[in-house]
């Protein structure tokens, strides 16, 4: 299966660092247990006592233990700060659940705090309670920005980077019902519709937004970016043009400049692109995307140029420092790479890149190394903690060790049992080793908290199609996983998989197609092949994992089912 959970991957919440392997483990029992030098009897009515039981379980690392009790004493006091307390120490060790009882809490104590609300509008669509979510957003909307309109456009950002980009399109959908003659709701929409792949919404909603504020620059750019992204190239040029005419800022001629390439104008786009590279204000975004060009084309020359052009201005510092790390790494320069890997400690690329340093790492030296250079940086910088332990047991599992792969998962776990990206992970493991029943019993949890959570339908439907014989309950998952994101090339690609096994094979076609065009994955152009197999088309399968072998040379499960077809057709 495709791992669109990973793909969607970015929780931004700060955890206070600490070793995650060789976690105490929780207790599991609802009950926070009292250390022996408290009384449980006082413990039970005294918030003071639980405050003692929560900073006891702090400082052991029991980090679901300690943000119970801070919860519970919360509740037991009338005292807004120990509800306060309760919330941020929730929030900073990532118990979310915790965090948005204690926020409630909080609110009743002060239903006018703008903090209290915030957390639960977070911790409410975080836990993929939607109308929940939008309630609480809505109050912010309504009380703490100067109108509805700035608040929009300052939690659009915030709300970008959340990892359940579908339980963000799902909120702004309600809220920009709750405000149709708003521009600003419209485009919010617009943005987090195109993220969650779903393009019609996104047209529908970009196409609203420029409607209803004409003459605002970033409506009308981000429904060329859609005009886009919807093969509609024409119109995307003639949209970011008129953009351009209305407001010529070098910003705009700059989104215009790309759309240009994009849509297959790469003199117009190019020429606009060096043009824009000697004006004071777009040089240096100008320079960005002059770079990833070269870079996209292999010349790693002028890419490196220019990326070190950046960082001497200190600009695009974290991208460039990537970018040139992995021009080192294709050239062989491993020891430059690494170094180059391990100086991207934030921004979007931080976590690949001490991926990669680790595998780096791993190959130079030991597993052990790498495995300790992953948790240092975890420790270190709390906010990629759990971006770490999955990095752990990705590279335990590529070494081969599984069950090492698994314990540290669990370990995780156990200290930070609402993150879904773990035990997502979790379930990915234990499918490919080949214990699919106890991967299908991680993702039935997780659906019965999550019912409407598209990425958790779609990795319980597809286990189930490729494990068990569920393969209809499996398939209605999956499409229902695809009404909330349409376009999906992972979804798709389960959709044509679960047709497969029910020997639609036409139809499975069609979604597979589809699915090749959102995304490049080895494992579409396995399931390509296979329907065609099963097709009687047997000369197209073999060319298709033929091509798909040239195309991903590292890949032992096309190279292993090219060899099979070929010595059957001998």
């Amino acid at each position: 299966m495709l791992p669109i959970a990973t793909r969607h991957a970015g929780w931004v919440l700060a955890l206070v660092g600490c070793a995650l392997l060789g976690a105490c483990a929780a207790t599991g029992t609802g009950e926070t247990p009292v250390p022996p030098d408290v009384d449980e009897a006082v413990a039970a009515e005294d918030p003071k006592a639980l405050v003692v039981v929560g900073e006891l379980a702090l400082q052991r690392g029991q980090y679901v233990e300690a943000a119970r009790a801070y919860r519970q004493a919360a509740q037991a006091s009338d005292d807004e700060s120990v509800a306060e307390q309760a919330t941020r120490i929730a929030f900073e060790h990532h118990q979310t659940e915790e965090m948005y009882q204690a926020a409630l809490r909080w609110l009743e104590l002060n239903p006018t705090s703008e903090e209290a609300r915030r957390f639960a509008a977070f911790g409410a669509l975080r836990l993929y309670q939607i109308e929940d979510a939008a309630e609480h957003f809505d109050q912010l909307l309504g009380s703490v920005f100067i109108n509805p309109q700035a608040g929009f456009l300052a939690l659009l950002p915030q709300l970008l980077e959340e990892e359940s980009r579908v339980a963000v399109t799902a909120t702004l959908r309600e809220l920009a019902s709750r405000y149709p003659e708003l521009g600003e709701a419209h485009y919010a929409l617009a943005q987090a519709a195109l993220r969650s792949d779903n393009f019609e919404l996104a047209l529908q909603s970009a196409q609203r937004a420029a409607e209803l504020s004409p003459y605002w620059s970033p409506a009308g750019m981000l429904l060329s970016r859609v005009q886009l992204t919807t093969e509609q190239p024409e119109a995307a040029v003639a949209t970011a043009q008129e953009v351009v005419q209305r407001d010529p800022q070098p910003g705009n001629e700059l989104e215009l400049a790309l759309i240009e390439l994009a849509a297959g104008n790469e003199e117009v786009g190019r020429e606009a692109l060096a043009r824009l590279a000697e004006n004071e204000e777009a040089a240096v975004a100008a320079e960005r995307a002059l770079a990833l060009i070269a870079l996209q084309e292999g010349d790693f020359d002028a890419a490196s140029e220019r990326f070190e052009a950046l960082l001497r201005q200190g600009r695009f510092v974290y991208d460039s420092l990537f970018h040139l790390a992995t021009i080192a790494e294709t050239r062989g320069n491993g020891a430059d790479a690494l170094a180059l890997y391990a100086r991207v400690v934030g921004g979007d690329y931080a976590v690949a890149a001490q991926s990669r340093a680790a595998r780096l790492t791993m190959q130079s030296e030991s597993l052990d190394a790498a495995l300790a250079q992953l948790e240092q940086f975890g420790e270190t910088r709390p906010l990629y903690a759990l971006d770490m332990v999955a990095a752990q047991s990705a590279l335990l599992d590529e070494a081969g060790e599984d069950e090492r792969a698994l314990e540290v998962l669990d370990q995780a776990i156990e200290r930070y049992p609402d993150s879904v990206a773990l035990r997502l992970q979790k379930s990915f493991l234990l499918e490919r080793i080949g214990r699919v029943h106890e991967a299908v019993d991680v993702l039935e949890d997780l659906y019965a908290e999550r019912p409407h959570d598209p990425v958790v339908a779609n990795a319980l439907g597809y286990t189930l199609v490729d494990g068990t014989r569920e393969h209809r309950r499996g398939h209605e998952l999956i499409m229902a996983a695809l009404e909330e994101s349409p376009d999906s090339g992972a979804i798709l690609d389960s959709a044509g998989w679960s047709l497969y096994k029910m020997r639609r094979y036409e139809e499975a076609l069609e979604y597979l197609e589809l699915a090749r065009e959102r995304i490049s994955d080895p494992e579409i152009e396995l399931h390509i092949g296979e329907v065609e197999w099963a097709l009687g088309r047997k000369d197209a399968a073999i060319a298709t994992w033929r091509a798909a072998v040239e195309r991903y040379p590292g890949d032992d499960d096309l190279r292993e089912r090219l060899e099979r077809a070929e010595s059957r057709t001998r």
